[in-house]
């Protein structure tokens, strides 16, 4: 099997050489080799450019590194491909500590605590809450969304979770559908968006979605930027002082100097890092998938091309 590699990362090459070192048999390329493209039958990419993607006239499969797939069903050339997505375990804990390192600064208040030793303030103690008595909103209860709220459910924290389609998998927490959203945000304190980036998900996080979440709660965004409308969220974010978000992923990236979210003393940026793609652990996933895709006649997405994950 003839494999093109791309990715635009500043780590592309350990990618181009763990690939090879795992795919002992097969034929890798890279844009700088010559090749055939009509001769590609299976990409492994993030963000290729449309003027080659259409290029790849035989292409059987793809893989994209990471959880998105929004880069590919973008393409303008993209047809019915059949597409595999990351779904590695060392992904999901990255992101956990991510999201629970955000969760554990907004709970024990440490915002307060870093402003008082900027203006050498020495604050009073405060009274924080127990996990037990947070209700955590997981949204989007995917892959993702469901190793996420295991982690954080056995920490004791209340779990809860929404997703637009029903539930067809085992999840060990409360589960919300789309008739039932108001339920879900009136009983989290804090919500953690995993929403991929589709039509329906497009400013999914609204000024009706926010008014109806607790006055002082908290916004993680993990997922993708375009599921927040970030002017009604900025809006909000005056409004409710005590209102607080923490933001991993934008609408347009990187973030420009003069957006408004860098202003805000409740917002806390930081540039799509939340769940990094480890590169061993994945290249042995897609390798273990090729080997069993090569088995089979016929190739069945692991995305549901019509829902856009």
């Amino acid at each position: 099997m003839k494999i093109l590699f791309y990715n635009p990362w500043p780590n592309q090459n350990k990618w181009i050489l763990s690939i090879k070192k795992k795919f002992v048999g097969y034929q890798i390329y890279t844009l700088k080799d010559k090749f055939k493209f009509e001769d590609i039958e299976c990409a492994i990419i993030w963000n290729l450019p449309d003027n080659i993607f259409k290029k790849l006239s035989r292409l059987k499969v793809i893989f994209s590194l990471g959880a998105g797939v929004d880069h590919i069903l973008k393409l303008p050339s993209y047809k019915d491909t059949p597409i595999f997505r990351i779904k590695d375990t060392n992904m999901s804990k990255r992101m956990f500590n991510h999201i629970l390192s955000q969760v554990l600064y907004y709970q024990l208040k440490l915002k307060k605590f870093e402003n008082g030793k900027i203006k050498k303030q020495w604050l009073e103690e405060e009274e924080t809450l127990l996990n037990q008595q947070i209700t955590i909103g997981i949204l989007g209860a995917g892959f993702l969304g469901n190793e996420v709220g295991k982690n954080l459910k056995k920490l004791n924290y209340n779990i809860i979770g929404y997703k637009n389609s029903k539930n067809n998998t085992k999840i060990p927490f409360e589960v919300f559908t789309k008739n039932q959203i108001d339920i879900f945000l009136k009983k989290s304190d804090i919500i953690v968006s995993i929403l991929p980036a589709t039509l329906a998900t497009n400013n999914f996080i609204d000024k009706t979605f926010l008014q109806k979440m607790k006055r002082q709660g908290l916004l993680i965004n993990v997922g993708r930027g375009n599921s927040i409308n970030e002017k009604h969220l900025i809006k909000h974010l005056i409004k409710h002082k005590d209102f607080y978000v923490s933001l991993d992923v934008f609408k347009n990236e990187p973030l420009t100097k003069n957006h408004k979210f860098w202003d805000l003393p409740n917002v806390t940026i930081t540039p799509h890092i939340a769940a990094v793609t480890d590169i061993e652990s994945s290249v042995n996933y897609i390798f273990k998938r090729i080997n069993s895709i090569k088995k089979v006649k016929k190739i069945k997405s692991e995305v549901n091309l019509k829902k856009g994950y």
